[in-house]
């Protein structure tokens, strides 16, 4: 028995997954409603029960594909992609991990894609929840790259300990700066957001990130009042000035880094691996026992090294999935995209009619 739920029923969206134990961040209404505004489509839960009882939740942001370029023409009928949340992690949420069931979900999931005309399916799993487990047998499961958590179960002086020598030594050269930390929850939180949305913004253009990267003051709103008791403002002060900051998402014992900034003039005051390890302590002594910080861009790069450092016992595996619902469409839309702009599609991206060529790729037509 399965029901989809849509993201204008916000109160039954959330009694579904109130009816599971386990619960996450990712799955809720607040956070997708917050994509949503940003493109990513029609979120939609997906709410299945077996008849041991057995309840599984996925949420899935619902895309048309009539809109395309390529597909100004020639096309009868509404089609549609789905992915999860293009920045966080999805995939089924239950309570009982039982291979059955989640055949059993598929197996629901994958005739309700064919009702609807959905063509292809893109999950991030979540790292800490591994629920790509018995996935494969129905979805391309394949690993994409490591991240990184700190285990808040330990002691504070073991979880300094469990930091590489270089990271320990900055959070002394911190202490010796006289840096200090604080939090800000709920409205304090939210008085922050221009200051810590100023911050954000000199370090995007730092590091000359990617348009997706630039996060609007609404965004950061949005989290905050959707996430009004679940999120916090992490910040290091030097002479009063915030010089480093970061939101971090909690939700049943884990703490999520989400987004981070810092002036790079103050970096060799060790204010980002201060700021890490007090919002460390800060989630252990409000009752999480992981603090989860996430990945790198790109493999092992100099991001991932600098989460690595601070428990290089701790890394959990992050994995996608890929599914091609309707094979003849999907060729059908790539003979489309690649008729469009005179190029082959790239299958290392997926779904393939959806990358957008650079301008240096359409130069070279």
């Amino acid at each position: 028995m399965y029901e989809v739920i849509s993201y204008k029923d916000k109160n039954k969206w959330e009694e579904k997954l109130n009816l599971l134990a386990k619960k996450d961040i990712f799955y809720r209404h607040a956070y997708s409603n917050v994509y949503q505004s940003m493109g990513d489509g029609d979120p939609h839960l997906f709410y299945y029960e077996d008849e041991q009882g057995n309840k599984l939740c996925y949420v899935f942001f619902k895309r048309k594909l009539n809109g395309l370029p390529f597909l100004a023409e020639g096309v009868d009928r509404d089609l549609y992609d789905i992915i999860t949340p293009s920045y966080g992690y999805g995939g089924p949420i239950y309570d009982v991990e039982e291979k059955q069931l989640i055949k059993n979900f598929r197996k629901e999931f994958d005739e309700y894609c064919q009702k609807e005309n959905i063509i292809s399916e893109f999950i991030r799993f979540h790292p800490v929840l591994q629920n790509n487990k018995h996935m494969e047998e129905s979805i391309d499961v394949s690993y994409d790259r490591e991240t990184v958590f700190i285990d808040l179960t330990k002691s504070e002086e073991d979880i300094l300990k469990q930091y590489q020598a270089k990271h320990r030594g900055k959070v002394n050269k911190a202490i010796k700066n006289q840096l200090e930390f604080r939090t800000f929850r709920n409205e304090q939180a939210y008085e922050r957001v221009e200051d810590f949305y100023q911050l954000y913004k000199e370090t995007m253009d730092k590091l000359n990130a990617s348009e997706y990267s630039y996060f609007s003051t609404e965004y950061i709103k949005g989290l905050l009042s959707g996430f009004y008791d679940q999120s916090i403002i992490g910040a290091v002060f030097y002479e009063d000035q915030m010089i480093a900051a970061t939101l971090c998402l909690y939700e049943d014992g884990v703490l999520h880094y989400h987004l981070a900034c810092s002036q790079k003039q103050y970096l060799n005051l060790g204010c980002n691996t201060f700021l890490l390890h007090n919002a460390a302590l800060w989630g252990k002594q409000n009752g999480c026992h992981t603090f989860h910080l996430g990945s790198g861009h790109v493999g092992r790069d100099s991001l991932f090294q600098f989460k690595y450092r601070f428990n290089p016992d701790g890394l959990l595996h992050f994995n996608i999935g890929k599914k091609i619902h309707n094979p003849f469409q999907y060729k059908f839309l790539l003979e489309q995209w690649e008729k469009y702009y005179e190029q082959e599609a790239q299958e290392n991206f997926f779904p393939a009619y959806r990358r957008i060529p650079k301008k240096a790729d359409l130069s070279i037509i």
